[in-house]
């Protein structure tokens, strides 16, 4: 008899300890890789999260309003400030949040773009030479000599006629492997003496 009241024992004790089982609850964790940088800059976020999860909440800017439901979003930040990210994951044991506080940290770009026009008043249609001065390590030149939005040249220093009198503003946009920068010179070229 007390060995049939052990087995029952124990048969009711498995049973209790198996009442309330189920899927893990989640437990919210991520990474983020890099965490800052120039404006724009991408950053990938990773879900570490454990448990079982089924689903992904990601705010990436602490507005209240979700921006990704991937479990490994891509991010562009485009404008500098120190974020507050935060991840919602939920499976069938619950949900859970993970929220780190100025986790991601983006920088404005310094200013680095500058450049020289020699000489800067012409009187008729001879070239004029623009020198690019900016500092750091650039890989690419944009200039528009007119100010009207569109790219007129590539060249790191080049030549550029122009036909009509005028006042012209001057653009340079220069970018290194980190950001990008934009100078503007206004009313810079003053052309005379051009007919037609």
């Amino acid at each position: 008899m007390t060995r049939l009241f052990v087995i029952i024992s124990v048969v009711a004790l498995s049973l209790a300890n198996m009442v309330g089982c189920g899927p893990a609850a989640p437990e919210a964790d991520f990474s983020a890789s890099p965490l800052g940088g120039y404006a724009p800059e991408d950053i990938q976020f990773t879900d570490l999260s454990t448990g079982n999860v089924t689903s992904w909440q990601w705010d990436f800017n602490d507005d209240g309003v979700l921006d990704s439901t991937l479990q490994n979003p891509l991010q562009t930040f485009i404008n500098p400030g120190n974020y507050t990210v935060s991840l919602v994951v939920a499976g069938e044991g619950g949900n859970d949040t993970e929220v780190k506080t100025e986790y991601i940290v983006i920088t404005p770009c310094p200013k680095f773009a500058e450049f020289i026009a020699e000489p800067t008043s012409m009187s008729g249609r001879n070239p004029i030479q623009f020198t690019d001065i900016s500092t750091g390590n650039v890989t690419s030149w944009s200039w528009d000599f007119d100010s009207d939005g569109a790219i007129d040249s590539n060249e790191q220093n080049p030549q550029h006629t122009y036909t009509r009198n005028g006042m012209y503003s001057v653009t340079l946009t220069v970018s290194t492997s980190e950001c990008t920068d934009t100078l503007t010179k206004y009313h810079h070229i003053k052309i005379t003496g051009c007919s037609g």
